[in-house]
C-alpha cells in the first residue's frame, strides 16, 4: 500500500483528504506544519507527499526545497489557495510535480495521486513471486497455485511487504511503518494475528511454508 505524506494545517480539510485516500486503500501520515514535516521527512520513507503551500513555522516552499536538495525523490503535489501563475511557477521550481488548487473536488486529487504513484522511481516488478504464491501489484489479485485468494486489506499489505523483500527478514517495526500509520494502535499480538491468519490462506500446507517467524527479530518470507 503507498504511503503517503500529507502536510495541510487545516485540520478539517486534513481529515476529509484522509478519509478520502484511506478509502482508496492508501496509508496516510498526517502533520499540520512545515517543521514537523521536515521531522518525518528525515526519518521516514514515503511513496508521495501532498504539501500545503501555506504552512505554520516552515512554509511548503521550503519544505519542498529541502527535500528535494537533502536527495528527496518522492513525487509532490502542492496544495494552495492562491491562483496566481508565478505561485505555480514557485512550486514547481521548489521542486513539486504537481499543483492544486484550492478548492479541488476530491476526485481530481486521487486521479493525480494515482497518475504520479504510477511513476517509478526504480524499477519494481508488478507481479511478485515465492513458491507457488504469487501477487499482483496492479490488479491486487492473490493467488496460490493458481486458485484466487482473497486477503483482506491489511493481509494484502503485509504480503506484499513481505514478497518485495524476499529472503530479508523484517522487522516488526518495520512491518507496522510499511504497512499502518505511525499514529495507528498496533502491538505485535497485531502483527503475530495477521501472519497466523496469511499463514492459513497462502501458507497451509505443513511442508513447504513460505512464512517464516524469526524469533526475536520478525518475519521473512521465502520459497521453500
Amino acid at each position: 500500500m503507498p504511503k503517503i505524506l500529507l502536510v495541510e494545517d487545516e485540520r478539517e480539510l486534513s481529515k476529509v483528504i484522509q478519509e478520502w485516500l484511506s478509502e482508496e486503500l492508501h496509508v496516510i501520515e498526517a502533520v499540520y506544519d512545515g517543521q514537523h514535516a521536515l521531522d518525518m521527512l528525515a526519518s521516514n520513507r514515503f511513496d508521495l507527499i501532498i504539501l500545503d503551500l501555506m504552512l505554520p513555522s516552515v512554509s511548503g516552499f521550503e519544505v519542498c526545497r529541502a527535500y528535494r536538495s537533502s536527495g528527496g525523490d518522492a513525487p509532490i503535489i502542492m496544495l494552495t489557495a492562491k491562483k496566481a501563475l508565478a505561485t505555480k511557477e514557485a512550486g514547481l521550481d521548489s521542486g513539486a510535480d504537481d499543483y492544486l488548487t484550492k478548492p479541488f473536488k476530491l476526485r481530481e486529487l486521487s486521479a493525480r495521486v494515482r497518475a504520479l504513484l504510477r511513476r517509478p522511481r526504480t524499477v519494481l516488478p508488478a507481479v511478485l513471486t515465492v513458491g507457488d504464491v504469487q501477487l499482483d501489484t496492479t490488479s491486487r489479485k492473490v493467488t496460490k497455485a493458481g486458485k484466487d485468494v482473497h486477503l483482506l486489506t491489511k493481509e494484502f499489505a503485509l504480503l506484499q511487504l513481505l514478497m518485495r523483500n524476499a529472503g530479508q527478514v523484517i522487522t516488526v517495526d518495520s512491518i507496522i511503518d510499511g504497512a499502518w500509520s505511525n499514529d495507528s494502535e498496533v502491538s505485535p499480538d497485531t502483527i503475530r494475528s495477521y501472519i497466523r491468519s496469511l499463514r492459513k490462506k497462502v501458507d497451509y500446507e505443513e511442508n513447504g511454508a513460505i512464512i517464516q517467524n524469526v524469533h526475536g527479530v520478525g518475519y521473512k518470507i521465502e520459497s521453500p
